[in-house]
């Protein structure tokens, strides 16, 4: 799996069935078995592995701010319900 070159990314393969996951930093298998349940399906997310001006970029557009008592993008004071009445 691993790439002599140094690849700038790893490729997560993570199953629809179980959410089992598989990392790849080359080319991912053309035929991918999930070992946990057999599944064939799979969602893939590539992530970075050098800091570069668009993926710093693609990061700070996609954050969201964690902190407590944060409401949520788009929505105002009024629309959020109080869960503790």
């Amino acid at each position: 799996m691993a790439n002599q070159k140094g690849s700038t990314y790893v490729t997560t393969m993570v199953c629809v069935t179980c959410g089992a996951e598989q990392f790849f930093d080359d080319a991912v298998p053309a035929s991918l078995t999930c070992p946990k349940c057999q599944s064939t399906v799979f969602r893939q997310f590539t992530t970075p592995t050098e800091r570069d001006e668009a993926s710093i970029a693609q990061l700070e557009e996609q954050a969201r701010s964690m902190s407590y008592g944060d409401a949520s993008p788009g929505t105002a004071a009024d629309d959020v319900r109080d869960l503790d009445t």
